[in-house]
């Protein structure tokens, strides 16, 4: 909302610029023989390697469960079964100078192809960049995100 005479009133807030409110989907996969997590890997130049489960961005009028179901189709070009929500992640983060907020819905999830689960390493469609692997289910690092995951995964049973 504007004054009249067109400037923004003090909202006691910083203005938007360097700052993103994302909401996002990812699914948690765990490979039944060892449980392994099927991660991405994010490793680039400017930023310390990390992994997070696949998934992506909500858009505007999609169900976040349509969104784990879409992007895995995208991604890695699998089916998922067995979708259930886990819970809802939230975090504030800097990011490459600028302040995220993002908002996860987090679900657990089956692929639908058993041979699925023994493709060590595949690159994802949409990224060439990166790269899908299982990450042992005892690994501590890379930093696995977003935050609070694994207490998640873990309350989870």
């Amino acid at each position: 909302m504007t004054s009249e005479t067109g400037e923004q009133p003090d909202t006691g807030r910083p203005p938007d610029a360097g700052r993103r409110q994302v909401i996002k989907a990812m699914a948690v996969i765990r490979r039944p023989r060892d449980g392994a997590l099927l991660v991405s890997e994010h490793v680039d130049a400017l930023d310390p390697p990390f992994q997070r489960p696949l998934g992506g961005h909500v858009e505007f009028g999609e169900y976040a469960l349509d969104t784990v179901r879409r992007e895995f189709l995208e991604e890695i070009g699998q089916v998922l079964t067995d979708v259930r929500r886990l819970g809802v992640l939230e975090n504030i983060f800097g990011w490459r100078g600028k302040t995220e907020h993002e908002v996860v819905f987090i679900f657990s999830a089956a692929l639908a192809s058993a041979a699925a689960y023994e493709i060590e390493e595949q690159p994802i469609r949409d990224n060439a960049d990166r790269r899908v692997i299982w990450r042992r289910a005892d690994a501590t690092s890379p930093p696995l995100y977003p935050a609070g995951l694994s207490e998640l995964i873990a309350s989870a049973g």
